[in-house]
């Protein structure tokens, strides 16, 4: 397979990632799996914004707690600045944990209740012994500072704060260790508009002052096109198209992508933009299609579809689609 990321050695590099759940089943029953993500491969540079997108149960949250150290893959590589993560021992990965810290999608759910802001911001600080208490105090009220918030932040207590503020105390805690990447788990979905705005602004302000490369997985294609520098769109575990964002909002190459930018809205009143309605729901995962897992629902199958599944292969420069149509898009 082509590599379909940089020329140059990528901060993270995933190789035929995946990552299956045992499924519940009968006590007499055959065992059965659920395959969350199917060899998916990508990477990511060092500095960019690199977006994963797709419905719920695409597989994008699963990719993103495997980067983290969260779950182990089933199988595949994956590569962190030059080294093997993926079968590192759990006393072995503190190191990178440090370096690959997370923003999770709901800022209440993710912070404890009963511990000080102060607290819940200096944990990672503590950890992995950063410092004294009185450094981590320092550090503490410079982070909440850095993310917007007022320093009696710190003496606070989570439900004392708005959505908006809980999830920059967040970032701030993402941001405790110095790490070089963050992974976003729909860091906004859960905020009002008018918020979103404000810490997307927040985070992109932070990637360029601290030299940050963000994972930033979501289902909102309109935030996607104004914060990410390239996309990978999943569908049922598998990756369908990855390109830079200008090329694959431009021009989608791969039937999936195509259906999922025709049901995003356009703000412009003056635009219209055909609706393309995908056909049946959404296959199981434990019992995924043979060939294309699209190929249920996509209006351009034939019968190879079904015997042959697709590889990602180069249609434009730094444009890939897993598609064996060729003469569609």
């Amino acid at each position: 397979m082509k590599d379909i990321a940089s020329e140059t050695r990528p901060l993270f590099e995933a190789r035929d990632l995946t990552k299956r759940f045992p499924a519940p089943s009968g006590l007499l029953g055959p065992k059965k799996q659920v395959h969350a993500v199917e060899g998916v491969t990508f990477s990511i540079r060092k500095g960019e914004v690199f977006g994963l997108v797709g419905e719920s149960g695409s597989g994008k949250t699963t990719v993103g707690r495997m980067l983290v150290g969260l779950i182990p893959p089933t199988s595949g590589n994956m590569v962190f600045d030059g080294k093997e993560i993926a079968d590192l021992p759990p006393a072995k990965m503190q190191p990178y944990r440090r370096r690959v810290q997370m923003i999770f999608q709901d800022p209440f759910a993710s912070l404890n209740p009963r511990r000080r802001v102060g607290d819940l911001v200096a944990e990672g600080m503590e950890i992995h012994r950063l410092g004294n208490r009185a450094e981590q105090r320092e550090e503490v009220a410079r982070l909440l500072d850095l993310v917007g918030l007022p320093a009696d932040a710190a003496r606070r207590f989570p439900h004392e704060f708005s959505g908006g503020q809980r999830q920059r105390i967040g970032i701030a805690r993402a941001l405790a260790v110095k790490p070089d990447m963050l992974v976003a788990d729909e860091p906004v979905s859960a905020l009002d508009v008018s918020v979103q705005a404000q810490v997307l602004n927040l985070l992109h302000d932070l990637k360029e002052k601290l030299d940050l490369t963000i994972l930033f997985i979501s289902h909102d294609l309109a935030v996607v096109e104004h914060f990410c520098d390239r996309v990978a769109v999943m569908y049922l575990g598998h990756l369908m198209e990855l390109a830079p964002r200008e090329s694959l909002f431009a021009r989608p190459r791969h039937p999936y992508t195509e259906a999922l930018l025709s049901a995003a809205p356009v703000p412009d009143p003056a635009r219209k933009r055909a609706r393309i309605v995908m056909e049946g729901d959404v296959p199981s995962p434990i019992d995924p299609p043979s060939g294309c897992v699209l190929r249920t629902r996509c209006r351009y199958a034939t019968a190879d579809c079904a015997q042959t599944r697709p590889t990602m292969n180069q249609v434009a420069p730094g444009h890939f689609k897993a598609c064996l149509r060729d003469d569609i898009l």
